[in-house]
């Protein structure tokens, strides 16, 4: 699995952040897609373990297992562990999970990161309690009228695919067809204002982790990544505008039949 903004304590920060961004839309969909508390929950991808608690603090009554690739997110996130929230190293796209089946599978900003995400998304299900839900959070678009944020999402938006990801892979993921085995029970698009601030933050801690990639390196000036870094920094610095960029959110709810 290719992660494209690196495995870092500075990503471990920018995970930390984007949980704090994103938890109003994962609120929301948690509580319009599942009607019947789970026993059993499985945070794919879990990084440094915010949404593993998120998860555990929305479904009290739940076990909650975070499971990541990385040993270092894993090593963080153990440091908060607790006798309902647990952690374990593992390659999510590969199965079965190192946990019984669940009755709840969670991942956000995932199966864009993933060369064939249709296959995975199926694996998972196998992982599931039948009458359980899949639920997936990933981006369906971005719109923003700051050009310093246009400038930067178009060059990730680049770069991931030459590595066969999509960043805007929502509207795909929405064509899923329902088998004899899994059916959708939610799909829509949860529209996410974010202060400039906090977009520019992730932005800039993300430029840090990418702009030695080879792919940057060989299609853009180092110049214009360092100015494109030491500006998105300036805005950390000093904006306070809360209406210049906001998520569109694809949610989506998937149920094991059988």
């Amino acid at each position: 699995m290719m992660y494209a903004f690196t495995d870092t304590d500075r990503a471990i920060q920018r995970l930390e952040v984007l949980a704090e961004v994103y938890e109003p839309a994962t609120r929301a969909f948690l509580h319009d897609s599942i009607q019947e508390a789970p026993a059993s929950i499985i945070d794919l991808g879990c990084g440094p373990g915010s949404t593993t608690r998120l998860l555990a603090k929305t479904f009290a009554a739940a076990q909650v297992t975070g499971l990541d690739l990385s040993e270092r997110t894993i090593a963080y996130a153990q440091q908060k562990a607790t006798a309902q929230v647990s952690f374990r190293q593992h390659d999510i796209t590969s199965v079965p999970f190192p946990t019984d089946p669940a009755d709840l599978l969670y991942c956000r900003f995932l199966l864009t990161h993933l060369q064939d995400p249709y296959a995975t998304l199926e694996r998972w299900c196998t992982q599931l309690r039948p009458g359980g839900s899949l639920l997936i959070e990933e981006v369906e678009w971005i719109q923003t009228s700051n050009q310093l944020f246009s400038r930067y999402l178009a060059i990730v938006a680049r770069m991931l695919e030459q590595q066969a990801n999509q960043l805007y892979i929502g509207p795909e993921l929405n064509q899923i067809d329902d088998t004899s085995n899994r059916k959708r029970t939610l799909s829509r698009v949860y529209h996410l204002p974010v202060t400039s601030r906090h977009a520019a933050t992730m932005f800039w801690m993300n430029i840090q982790s990418w702009k030695h990639n080879q792919f940057i390196q060989a299609h853009y000036a180092t110049q214009e990544i360092n100015q494109l870094e030491e500006d998105l920094h300036a805005l950390v610095e000093t904006s306070s505008a809360d209406n210049e960029i906001v998520w569109g959110m694809r949610q989506l709810a998937f149920q094991r039949l059988r």
